[in-house]
């Protein structure tokens, strides 16, 4: 048999079962909001009179090759879009905020011709979607999810897009030119077996986004702030992202679902049992996602491959691609593992030697830290604000919310025109988006269930819940009445469309 290759094997699991390469730790949420938009939309502008404008130079200092201030400023004069009294070094320096307004996320990279593949706009208008970029591939996959599942909120956003009606397309308008073609892919998830053949957890999951999306919808029909409807929409796409990711064994393997277990009590984890046990939820998850790729890997060897057990025992160490040289210390480590995996399967058979080669290549491409699916998710919940402490580097995260992404939660759980109990928003964040934060029985059943050690009590949970809402309160999104029970509402002006 050939040598296994390791980037060969995760980019075949990623495409057949996952939708989307979740690889590497500079994925933002800018991405995702290019690669969402860009599927609900349907189409991308092409022009370069944006990124001309804008784009003065690259983190070096450099300036494209005919981006230069002087050609610029007399483009402007000869299209007539500037005044007389406007002097170069004023269009300039505008020219420099025009380009750290659309980088505030950290997503443009000037390149030389200014090609779409490195930058994604931190703005909220049909004009400022480019063709695929870098890491928005999640984007466009959690975007085919919602425009097929949530028609509605999909035409909403897409209306939104039309009418660039913000702040940020505003100041462009001069330079704005709409040159759009069509974009072709706006079914990703089609093909992924788990949406073919749904299990109940893949339906409780789609559940959970048609009826948190039409709320969502709701609550944006009664917000005035266009690009802030837009960053709420784009914590919603990231939040099930995340989910997604985390559901991958439930829903082929038909394992647990692990709760969300959300920390409010303000306190580290050597000082509050909850957020312990936060923690734990935490490590629960990434270690489902490590078991589903030990199991995608062990599919690929048998499926795809169609390697045997005598393949496997005779086949050389796997390289991470074929023709890289490998260091002498990763690939003694690399040997150690390969030679270990065949020890434990030696005496195996079936789904249980496949599985043994499957978790043990799951090993190997960890030490390729980039390529970690796991590094992947966690950037993207510090940076969104879903994951606490927000230092990328430490190891043990647990979920503690900001306050942009409770909002998006509650405007998913709650109408406008609706007033709610605390025992209604509980079963609503649970049914929803598998988020547990306390106050009742249920929340401890579900803990119980999900196999977790329980490093926390009854007790605790119903602080944690009422630290929760005294955040409520203190947004104006709640009020604790007198006789003590909590009430819920968001309230509105509805817009004019």
């Amino acid at each position: 048999m050939d040598g296994i290759c390791l980037r060969e094997a995760r980019g075949d699991v990623d495409k057949k079962y996952v939708g989307f390469v979740p690889n590497g730790s500079a994925v933002k949420p800018v991405h995702i909001a290019g690669g969402s938009l860009r599927c609900i939309y349907g189409k991308y502008n092409k022009t370069k009179r944006i990124k001309r404008m804008a784009l003065v130079s690259d983190s070096k200092g450099n300036v494209p090759s005919g981006n230069d201030a002087d050609t610029i400023y007399a483009e402007l004069e000869k299209n007539e879009v500037i005044e007389e009294s406007v002097s170069e070094n004023s269009i300039e320096s505008m020219r420099n905020i025009m380009q750290r307004l659309l980088s505030v996320d950290k997503g443009v990279y000037v390149v030389s011709g200014l090609k779409d593949g490195m930058i994604s706009y931190s703005a909220g208008s049909k004009y400022f979607l480019t063709s695929k970029a870098m890491y928005e591939d999640a984007g466009e996959f959690i975007g085919s999810i919602i425009r097929h599942y949530c028609p509605k909120l999909s035409d909403y956003i897409k209306e939104l897009l039309n009418k660039g009606s913000d702040p940020i397309t505003l100041l462009f308008e001069p330079v704005l030119e709409e040159d759009m073609e069509v974009f072709t892919d706006q079914n990703k998830y089609e093909d992924i077996p788990a949406f073919k053949d749904m299990n109940p957890h893949m339906k409780w999951y789609i559940d959970g986004i048609k009826e948190s999306g039409d709320c969502l919808l709701d609550n944006l029909q009664h917000h005035s702030n266009p690009l802030t409807q837009l960053r709420l929409f784009n914590f919603f796409c990231i939040f099930n992202l995340i989910r997604y990711m985390t559901l991958l064994e439930a829903f082929y393997c038909d394992e647990t679902v692990r709760p969300i277990l959300l920390d409010f009590s303000g306190k580290s984890p050597s000082s509050s049992s909850v957020a312990r046990a936060s923690e734990m939820s935490y490590t629960q998850m990434y270690k489902s996602i490590n078991r589903f790729y030990a199991w995608g890997y062990a599919k690929w060897l048998e499926d795809e491959k169609g390697y045997t057990k005598d393949d496997l025992l005779n086949s050389p160490m796997p390289l991470y691609e074929q023709g890289k040289t490998v260091k002498k210390a990763e690939r003694e480590e690399w040997d150690a593992l390969w030679k270990l995996a065949k020890e434990r399967a030696a005496d195996l058979d079936g789904e249980a030697m496949y599985t043994v080669f499957g978790e043990t290549m799951y090993d190997m491409l960890a030490l390729e830290a980039s390529s970690h699916p796991v590094i992947y998710l966690r950037a993207l919940g510090n940076l969104s604000g879903i994951l606490y402490p927000p230092d990328k580097f430490h190891p043990n995260k647990r979920f503690v919310v900001s306050q942009d992404i409770l909002e998006m939660l509650l405007r998913c759980c709650v109408r406008s025109s609706e007033i709610i109990s605390g025992f209604d928003i509980r079963q609503r964040l649970w049914n929803r988006f598998g988020i547990i934060i306390g106050g009742g029985q249920f929340e401890m059943k579900t803990l119980q269930k999900s196999g977790m050690i329980l490093q926390t009590d009854e007790d605790a949970l119903e602080e944690n819940f009422s630290a929760f809402a005294s955040i409520l309160e203190s947004m104006d999104f709640a009020e604790i009445m007198a006789d003590g029970i909590l009430q819920i509402r968001l309230g509105g002006t509805n817009n004019d469309r």
